[in-house]
């Protein structure tokens, strides 16, 4: 009877957690624990810079006895730990604060910056991304063919130009001299965004994508040297077949890598673009919270950048070991 009792069939069985939701959960921990400690840093750098907010809400004239309201009114005599927990507990509850100088919510501050910054994001990373890897997987079939001579001498000045210099040559040409683009703002919706948003959207895709060719163009040729490609020569394979079920498949998860790390860059890389052109997005908006001293733009928008670079990551982990069978077969337990 007793054997019976200590039979496997008759054990109770362990729930398993399976090996990527356990990749997803480890990494959804971490990237809690590292938005925690980014609230902290956000919080201590800004309180440690010189001055103070109240200057930014009472304006120039405004004489001590209305600073000191404005401090008592805001809670900024309170000790520093207790503006953090108040912080942290509106931030908890969906809260990002108020704006100091804008006297609106931070959230909706940020919302109509991101309607300009989001489209420029968005249209930059495809195409840098969708045409750099093309570029990059063309030049590496005729490496030493003027076509890769011609690309390579693109990529060096594109990568060695700093954005802000590309941004006015282009104005300069597109905008003043021939007058096909308009070269200052956002626009006032539908058409008239988009033709605002060549110049900024072309401006930084030069840039980006020099660095994006010459990184598909290195990877795609190792994989073109590989022994299996030569075998599927060998094979009578055509080419189209070859690029498409080893070369890409074997560099999926670099790609997908250097596509998030293009994203994660451009996050926090559109500051000049945005400058350049006067558009009001989400690097303005932190640019101006830093020289007005408005506290609660400043910690928001820093923090929807933290997130987002967290997310990006977050995704491209899950991405790699999805379509790489190898990554996924290291997550596996030991029986």
């Amino acid at each position: 009877m007793s054997q019976d009792l200590m039979s496997p069939a008759l054990a109770p069985r362990r729930w398993v957690i399976p090996p990527l939701a356990r990749m997803i959960l480890q990494r959804l921990a971490a990237a809690v624990a590292v938005l925690f400690v980014v609230t902290i840093l956000i919080f201590a750098f800004i309180h440690a810079a010189p001055g103070g907010p109240e200057q930014a809400i009472g304006g120039r004239e405004a004489t001590p006895e209305l600073l000191e309201a404005i401090r008592e009114a805001n809670n900024l005599n309170d000790p520093l730990w207790q503006q953090y927990v108040s912080f942290l507990t509106s931030l908890l509850q969906g809260d990002l604060g108020t704006s100091y100088t804008r006297r609106e919510p931070v959230s909706t501050s940020i919302a109509t910056a991101a309607g300009v910054t989001l489209p420029l994001l968005l249209a930059t990373w495809v195409l840098s991304t969708v045409i750099g890897g093309m570029l990059g997987l063309y030049t590496a079939r005729r490496q030493g063919s003027r076509a890769d001579r011609a690309v390579i001498g693109f990529t060096v000045v594109g990568a060695s130009s700093p954005v802000f210099a590309t941004g006015v040559l282009l104005s300069y040409v597109f905008g003043v001299e021939l007058g096909w683009l308009p070269t200052l703002g956002a626009g006032e919706g539908g058409l008239d965004t988009v033709t605002h948003l060549i110049l900024p959207v072309l401006t930084t895709t030069i840039v980006l994508m020099a660095s994006t060719t010459r990184f598909a163009r290195i990877r795609f040729g190792q994989v073109l040297e590989e022994d299996q490609v030569t075998f599927a020569r060998s094979r009578g394979l055509s080419s189209r077949y070859i690029i498409r079920t080893i070369v890409l498949k074997n560099s999926g998860v670099q790609m997908i890598t250097l596509a998030g790390a293009v994203l994660v860059a451009m996050t926090g890389g559109l500051v000049v673009v945005e400058q350049v052109y006067g558009l009001q997005g989400i690097g303005t908006l932190l640019i101006t919270g830093i020289t007005m001293r408005d506290i609660p733009i400043v910690q928001g928008v820093t923090l929807v950048v933290a997130v987002m670079v967290v997310v990006i990551n977050l995704v491209v982990d899950i991405l790699c070991f999805v379509i790489d069978p190898r990554l996924r077969k290291g997550l596996e337990t030991p029986s």
